[in-house]
């Protein structure tokens, strides 16, 4: 008789949501971890997922260019407080995005002109190494080097070096 006085107050609206609400969390995604070099342009989250504090989960992000990440969700304090990332290795950028904020650092350092010609898709790897071709004006052919400053691809704008 008691598992049917919950099951009616429950009913009733007493219980409160017990699953998380995906949508909110897609919307907090895309506003939370967009950057420079990665802007979130959608997300889907799992349906039905358990809202209780500690409770983890991921959701698969898209980002414009082309690009795509997979983004670690926990419940920090349910049931509506949550904290994201990207999960490392998973994040894959569009090279058009790459090649357009390293133009701009070019560009801040003093390297007008540069059209960079990164790969179609670049995977992320924090710490890494990347060279893409680039070339100045007057036809200048050269190399780009940078590294990606964490899993969601931001680039550390020192490392950005033009190699002739």
């Amino acid at each position: 008789m008691t598992v049917g006085l919950v099951g009616a107050a429950c009913a009733l609206g007493a219980c409160g949501d017990d699953t998380v609400d995906a949508g909110k969390v897609e919307q907090g995604i895309e506003q939370d971890l967009s950057t420079a070099t990665t802007t979130v342009s959608s997300v889907s989250c799992p349906d039905g997922v358990k809202n209780e504090t500690g409770t983890t989960f991921t959701c698969k992000a898209k980002l414009s260019g082309g690009g795509s990440g997979d983004v670690a969700v926990k419940v920090t304090k349910a049931p509506d407080q949550f904290s994201y990332s990207f999960k490392p290795g998973t994040v894959v950028l569009a090279g058009a995005s790459v090649d357009k904020q390293l133009e701009q650092g070019l560009a801040a350092n003093g390297v007008a002109n540069a059209t960079v010609n990164c790969p179609a898709t670049i995977k992320v790897k924090s710490g890494a190494t990347v060279t893409c071709p680039v070339t100045g004006a007057g036809g200048r052919v050269g190399n780009v080097s940078f590294q990606f400053t964490d899993a969601a691809g931001s680039i550390e704008s020192s490392s950005v070096k033009a190699q002739s």
